[in-house]
């Protein structure tokens, strides 16, 4: 549904209406983010504010008729409905015909919901770079969208470049300061700076808002480089009852190590290589636990 309201506010107009003050700016910004996280009944609280204050506001009216369309199912597709060019764009798609759906939405270099349509697609496909640009491209067109800013963020986190990361990811949260999703990603971000005592204070907002069992990993990892590995194990033994992923097996491993359990720590990280083999790290800790076996 996430995914579904984002394509359906495509056909808000790039060239919004020009507002009589801030406050209504910034109650169709909120507006547009609940909608687009699928919480409809706040969204449409602050767009009946914006009508009290201005009942001809077109963005407003248009983003309810929006939201009436996404949870009504009867309704036709607002988005392929009145724009021409994402009709045909989303037709090349469904044929199978990617090239020509993003040889067509790249035509439309000005118009913001198809720079930031192809920022998205790149972004599914992996392909982070072309995603940054069309993100970046997005923003410029409408800086005030603040899924642009969140897509960003995550895109340079996928190449590791965690300071650009994070500096989008705060713009981000200027807009949506009950993201749970975006605390986590900004925990994870600190923490791969080093920054362990932001990490820690934002997985515990994220684990406030909704105790996701991601969240939990981030937690354990957040324990394991503050030193606290009997703590951090806890958890991840925990943990690793409803997740059996190479990561958790890999910290869990980690921290057998780090406690000299290592009959323990080379099991967790054999268990950690079985399930991932991109990780060249695994192998050389590995190698090193079981020469320190070895010795002894």
């Amino acid at each position: 549904m996430k995914k579904l309201i984002i394509f359906v506010l495509c056909l808000l107009s790039p060239c919004t209406a020009v507002y009589s003050n801030e406050i209504t700016e910034d109650y169709f910004d909120i507006a547009a983010n609940y909608a687009t996280y699928g919480q409809y009944k706040e969204a449409e609280e602050y767009l009946n504010k914006i009508l009290e204050l201005e009942p001809s506001n077109y963005d407003a009216v248009e983003l309810k008729n929006v939201i009436f369309r996404v949870t009504n199912p009867g309704t036709k597709s607002y988005l392929s409905k009145n724009n021409t060019n994402i009709k045909e764009a989303f037709a090349y798609k469904k044929q199978g015909n990617e090239n020509k759906m993003i040889s067509k939405l790249s035509a439309n270099s000005n118009d913001f919901w198809s720079c930031y349509l192809l920022a998205d697609f790149y972004y599914d496909n992996g392909n982070y770079t072309d995603a940054i640009t069309y993100y970046k491209k997005s923003i410029n067109l409408k800086p005030n969208y603040a899924q642009s800013y969140l897509g960003l963020a995550q895109s340079y986190a996928e190449i590791n470049d965690f300071q650009n990361a994070l500096s989008y990811l705060n713009k981000y949260l200027s807009y949506d300061k009950n993201s749970d999703f975006a605390y986590a990603l900004r925990s994870e971000l600190n923490l791969n700076l080093g920054n362990i005592i932001q990490a820690q204070n934002d997985i515990n907002k994220a684990l406030d808002i909704e105790e996701n069992l991601s969240y939990l990993l981030t937690e354990a990892k957040i324990l394991y480089a503050k030193g606290d590995y009997e703590t951090a194990k806890e958890k991840l033994n925990i943990l690793s009852k409803n997740v059996q992923t190479s990561e958790v097996y890999k910290y869990l491993g980690l921290c057998d190590y780090a406690l000299n359990n290592y009959t323990s720590a080379m099991l967790n990280l054999d268990k950690a290589i079985i399930l991932s083999d991109d990780d060249n790290s695994l192998n050389t800790k590995y190698n090193e636990i079981k020469s320190k076996l070895e010795k002894e």
